[in-house]
């Protein structure tokens, strides 16, 4: 590895690490674009042919969400106004980051474009510090509250519509994570946040690293495992989301529309994980294997450390 590409890895890693532990806004929001270059020019070494155009679009979009962001995230934290019109403005840059509905329009063109590796950096560390935004906004704004939840809704059903409509696993990657990124964003509200992330994240690397690979059969249990079917991981991190909303008096409507989300995805999950296994070979990787079956055993004894 060249020592360049070790600094700008470096810098993915301690930006949203910055973002999150700073107390100041000006800190928190350079934290947030350090992690975004870091990015960047690694997204341009990328082997497939059409990765500078993918890569290209999103620092155009990136921009874009970070400009907003600082325009709205200047009064609100600095002049501490509580604009509606600023407001709004820094919670559509939250959505373009995190590619929330009606922000969500880029992904899959992007996601489709890159590297395993590249995909698993954008989809993953980088929504740390957005998503540290979005609840902090919800703090300090408690009147948005319906609006994310309105969008978070949204974005749950146009990430399964979305999938639903991909024929290639990449871009299939990207809707799933519009889909999940709905989850979040009730997450936001109700609390279960970071734990959802972090399980997301274990999963969608589990799942990178063995199509990268060329892993087919445990591609085809991880992309299972990010459907949230019991007894895989995922179920417990929607289950404890659900449980989180369901303790607040009245807000289990705000369920409705996210698990309607899920049933929906589900059906693009078994199409991918089906043809992976159709196309699997004799032998697969014994690690892989019982990495996968640890995970989900885990995911199984976390759910029955719930109920008792």
């Amino acid at each position: 590895m060249a020592i360049s590409n070790l600094f700008f890895i470096l810098m993915l890693i301690f930006g949203p690490l910055i973002s999150v532990s700073a107390s100041t806004w000006p800190v928190c929001w350079a934290g947030m674009e350090v992690g975004f270059l870091g990015l960047v020019p690694l997204l341009f070494m990328g082997g497939i042919s059409f990765s500078k155009e993918a890569a290209l679009k999103y620092f155009c979009v990136q921009a874009l969400a970070s400009g907003m962001m600082f325009m709205g995230g200047c009064v609100l934290y600095t002049m501490y106004s509580d604009s509606t019109l600023y407001a709004v403005l820094f919670l559509a840059g939250i959505c373009l980051k995190l590619a929330l509905f009606p922000g969500h329009f880029w992904v899959t063109g992007v996601i489709y474009g890159l590297e395993w590796v590249s995909c698993c950096f954008i989809l993953g560390p980088l929504k740390v510090a957005p998503l540290a935004f979005l609840v902090e906004l919800n703090i300090l704004l408690p009147h948005l509250h319906v609006w994310v939840l309105i969008l978070a809704s949204a974005s749950a059903i146009a990430g399964a519509s979305l999938g639903n409509n991909q024929t290639n696993i990449r871009a299939m990657l990207g809707a799933s994570s519009v889909a999940h990124g709905g989850w979040m964003a009730v997450a936001s509200v109700y609390g279960g946040l970071w734990e959802y992330l972090a399980l997301y994240f274990l999963v969608l690397c589990l799942v990178l690293l063995h199509l990268w690979q060329g892993d087919k059969f445990c591609s085809a249990l991880g992309i299972m495992s990010m459907s949230g079917l019991p007894p895989f991981l995922m179920f417990v991190a929607k289950l404890n989301v659900i449980f989180c909303v369901m303790s607040v008096e009245g807000s289990y409507l705000w369920l409705v529309l996210p698990l309607a989300s899920a049933v929906l995805s589900l059906m693009f999950y078994l199409k991918f994980s089906y043809s992976l296994f159709l196309t699997t070979g004799r032998f697969a990787g014994r690690f892989s294997i019982f990495t996968i079956s640890v995970l989900n055993f885990i995911g199984v004894a976390w759910f029955l450390l719930t109920l008792f």
